[in-house]
């Protein structure tokens, strides 16, 4: 005899699959999402701040956003990082292609605008700041860890922590 109409062929729905048939979020997905949630971040403080913000169409450019203050537009790429080390939070600088890391250089980029997500922190570097780096380390504000002689902890971006007016000086791109 036939089957009942208006099955699915072995599948049940949504509600009854097993945890097995649910698959978790590659990581991959989480690293992208981790991704949206900082780029969403800097466009909501970009245009809290005053500034122009326009996303380049497509996927093909090495930069996220293009910001315009006065007559100048900057390239920024926007990384989100959280993951903390000996007090030091690290983010990846880098795009990833052919398998393999390419860090970012000042032809690509005029800015590094780096979230760091569980301070809710922004560092806003310049490209000749971050360019041939595939990797960056920030100093945790909320839990400084006191340094050592044989593990100094050294702020290398201080100046650069919540640099929001670095994207209003005059040597941009300018139309």
């Amino acid at each position: 005899m036939g089957k009942a109409s208006g099955g699915s062929r072995g599948r049940g729905s949504a509600s009854t699959r097993s945890s097995a048939q649910t698959a978790p979020q590659a990581p991959s997905s989480a690293i992208r999402h981790l991704g949206d949630v900082g780029e969403g971040a800097f466009l909501h403080k970009a245009l809290s701040l005053g500034f122009t913000v326009a996303f380049p169409f497509g996927h093909v450019h090495r930069y996220d956003f293009i910001v315009e203050s006065g007559q100048n537009l900057w390239r920024v790429q926007v990384k989100t990082g959280g993951i903390m080390r000996h007090g030091l939070y690290h983010l990846s600088a880098c795009r990833r292609a052919d398998g393999a890391v390419h860090p970012y250089n000042e032809s690509e980029i005029d800015f590094l605008a780096a979230f760091i997500l569980p301070e809710q922190t922004w560092y806003i570097l310049p490209a000749h700041q971050v360019a041939g780096h595939s990797s960056l380390l920030f100093r945790s504000t909320e839990h400084p860890r006191i340094p050592s002689k044989r593990h100094p902890i050294r702020d290398l971006y201080a100046y650069y922590r919540e640099a929001w007016h670095l994207l209003r000086q005059p040597d941009g791109l300018t139309f």
